[in-house]
């Protein structure tokens, strides 16, 4: 299976798939050694909340797909 490639939708169905979802921008892996920890685990927070949401949007999106496709094929 190809992930790299967008999502073919069932035929005939209306059903769009965003098979993209940029990661947050703010992922850092390398951190200032001047930065103090309290800001580093803000930072990491945040980019763990970011990733979080964008695996939920993710796994809805694949659950919306995998519908759609189950219900053309059953038509």
């Amino acid at each position: 299976m190809d992930f790299s490639s967008p999502a073919s939708p069932p035929n005939g169905s209306n059903f769009t798939a965003q098979s993209h979802i940029p990661l947050p921008s703010r992922m850092s892996l390398i951190p200032d050694p001047a930065t103090l920890p309290q800001d580093c685990l803000s930072s990491l927070t945040a980019t763990v909340t970011e990733l979080t949401k964008t695996v939920k949007q993710g796994m809805a999106q694949q659950q919306q797909f995998l519908a759609a496709r189950d219900n053309a094929n059953s038509q």
